[in-house]
C-alpha cells in the first residue's frame, strides 16, 4: 500500500484511542480529534491524519466498520503510558505499510558518515521502486516527519535529516511486537526469530530476541530451538 499520505504523532494515536469507546460510531470522533491534532491547520489536515489512525488502529483490526470493536491496541491505550506503546504504535505503521518498509530499507545507504540523511538520494531511491508520482513523493515527505515525531530523525533542512542515536527496547515491548509480528503481519502462529525483517528493529538498539524468547516461554509462546530452528509457536 502506498498512501501514507499524512505524518503522524505518537501522542495523536495514543490521544485518540484512550478517547474510543467500543460500541460507539467512529463518525462522533471526528470533532474531538481536531482538538487532538492542534499542530495541524485546516479542518481537511486534520480529517486525513485522523483516516490514517483509524485506518491503521481500528479499521484493520476488524471486519465492520459501523461500530468501533475492541481490540489489543484500544486496551494498551489504557493500561500502557505513551511511552511504552510508541514503538508499538510505529511498528503498525511498518506493518501497514510496504513504502515505509521500503523507505527504511533505503536510509542506510543514503545516511553520511556523520548521520545526515540525504532526501534527494532517498527519493531517487524511492521513485525508481514506485515511480515518479505525487503519492510516492508526498508518502516519503509524510513518512519523514512521522520520523522526526517519533524521535528516530530530526529534520535539518528540507533536503535533509539526522538520525537520532537508536532507542532502547524494553523485555516487554519486544514480547508485543513479537505477537503483533505474528498475528497481525504474518498472519500466522508461527514466528521464525532468524528471518524478521530487520527494517522493524533498525531504528533500535540491538536486541537480544533469544532471550526474550527464552523469558516468555510457556506464557506467550512455546519457544522451539534446535540446529537448524529457532521458533516461537503462539499460544491461543
Amino acid at each position: 500500500m502506498i498512501g501514507l499520505d499524512r505524518p503522524l504523532r505518537p501522542s495523536w494515536i495514543y490521544e485518540t484511542l484512550k478517547m474510543i469507546e467500543v460500541g460507539t460510531k467512529p463518525s462522533i470522533y471526528n470533532e474531538p480529534f481536531e482538538d487532538i491534532a492542534k499542530e495541524l491547520v485546516g479542518k481537511e489536515g486534520k480529517r486525513k491524519a485522523r483516516t490514517v489512525i483509524f485506518r491503521s488502529f481500528i479499521y484493520s483490526l476488524q471486519k465492520q466498520r459501523g461500530s468501533i470493536q475492541s481490540n489489543i491496541f484500544l486496551d494498551w491505550s489504557n493500561n500502557k503510558s505513551l511511552e511504552e506503546l510508541t514503538p508499538l504504535f510505529f511498528w503498525k505503521i511498518l506493518m501497514d505499510y510496504e513504502v515505509a518498509r521500503f523507505i527504511i530499507k533505503k536510509i542506510d545507504i543514503c545516511v553520511d558518515s556523520s548521520n545526515r540523511l540525504s532526501v534527494v538520494l532517498l527519493s531517487k531511491k524511492l521513485v525508481q521502486e514506485y515511480g515518479d508520482r505525487d503519492v510516492v513523493k508526498r508518502s516519503l515527505r509524510s513518512f519523514l516527519a512521522t520520523l522526526d515525531h517519533f524521535r528516530f530523525l530530526s529534520q535539518i533542512d528540507k533536503k535533509n535529516y539526522n538520525l537520532f542515536d537508536k532507542a532502547l527496547l524494553s523485555d516487554e515491548q519486544l514480547r508485543d511486537f513479537l505477537l503483533l509480528y505474528a498475528k497481525l503481519f504474518l498472519r500466522s502462529k508461527v514466528v521464525d526469530l532468524k528471518n524478521i525483517e530487520p527494517e522493524f528493529l533498525f531504528f533500535f538498539k540491538p536486541v537480544n530476541l533469544r532471550e526474550v524468547a527464552k523469558k516468555y516461554n510457556g506464557i506467550a509462546w512455546e519457544y522451539i530451538r534446535g540446529v537448524n530452528r529457532n521458533q516461537l509457536m503462539l499460544k491461543n
